[in-house]
């Protein structure tokens, strides 16, 4: 074998020989595994609020033509009313990201109030006299609110206090069913009336309407835990009803957190006001009620 040979084999002997040791390597060497996805995280956070209020009832209802004085307090309700009669179902939905909100809120409410022993409710101008010891009224009614907020301003505070507020629009849709019954107990006008042995009765049927609403909210925290809210809006502006407001102030304070999220409870003060009318003479509905009165709730946040 030439020397010439003789290079060439010890060359490529060698060259075979880095090419093993690549591969051994890199079958050796495990590859670098790529790191998990981050979870993506909504930038929305959610807040359910079942919540109860007990209001006190003053103003007018008409029903049929028929005018009823009402001012009757939530313990009058209680001690006068059988459990059917008085019957609430209330419940408060936010959804937040950043500045941007849109709330919901729901309120069934069902309550009678009644003449006999106090006066309360007083029929006019005709049934007034005869019928004032025993004059009962009963309202059915749900109360629905749709709105958006936007936060407008914001201050820092000093121990993690901090304020922030809203201006807030949206609607509120009224249901309503009411119904007067009368003891007939002389010659009175009862136009309108069913007459039912000594009972006259009369019922509104179904009244709807909704009222266009603007607001503002303040939302204050007080420390890490504890946030005070303050929030008032005005409606109606002849669109729904002649004109509406609202007043709500609240509370709330952590409780505990858990896999569903943050437990907080809730306590505060709602006045609602509305004067809607509908109809004329005998087919007159009207309602000019102011209800107000303590709210509590426990919310879930997460």
């Amino acid at each position: 074998m030439s020397r010439y040979q003789f290079a060439f084999l010890l060359c490529f002997s060698g060259a075979i020989g880095v090419l093993d040791c690549a591969v051994a390597a890199d079958v050796a060497m495990p590859r670098k595994a790529l790191p998990a996805p981050a979870p993506v995280v909504s930038p929305w956070t959610y807040r359910i609020t079942p919540y109860f209020w007990a209001p006190s009832l003053t103003g007018t209802s008409t029903v049929v033509g028929q005018t009823a004085n009402v001012d009757v307090t939530f313990i009058d309700l209680l001690h006068r009313q059988i459990p059917r009669e008085l019957f609430g179902v209330m419940g408060n939905f936010e959804m937040r990201n950043d500045r941007f909100a849109v709330f919901a809120d729901l309120a069934y409410l069902m309550a009678g109030a009644s003449s006999s022993g106090q006066k309360s409710i007083v029929f006019g101008p005709y049934l007034s006299a005869g019928a004032a010891g025993s004059a009962t009224v009963k309202f059915q009614m749900t109360i629905a609110e749709l709105a958006a907020a936007y936060e407008v301003a914001r201050w820092g505070g000093m121990s993690g206090a901090g304020t922030a507020l809203d201006i807030y629009g949206g609607g509120r849709l009224w249901w309503q069913k009411a119904e007067a019954d009368v003891a007939v107990n002389a010659a009175l006008n009862l136009a309108g009336f069913t007459i039912s042995g000594s009972r006259a009765v009369a019922g509104s049927g179904d009244v709807t309407w909704v009222d266009p609403i603007v607001g503002l909210r303040l939302r204050h925290q007080l420390a890490p835990g504890h946030e005070v809210r303050l929030s008032g809006d005005v409606g109606g502006f002849g669109v729904g009803s002649e004109f509406s407001w609202q007043l709500v102030g609240a509370y709330s304070f952590d409780v505990a957190r858990t896999r569903m999220g943050l437990w907080s409870g809730m306590l505060g003060y709602r006045a609602l006001y509305v004067d809607f009318s509908k109809g004329s003479g005998t087919s007159l509905y009207q309602y000019d009620v102011l209800q107000q009165g303590p709210v509590m709730g426990l919310s879930l946040k997460f």
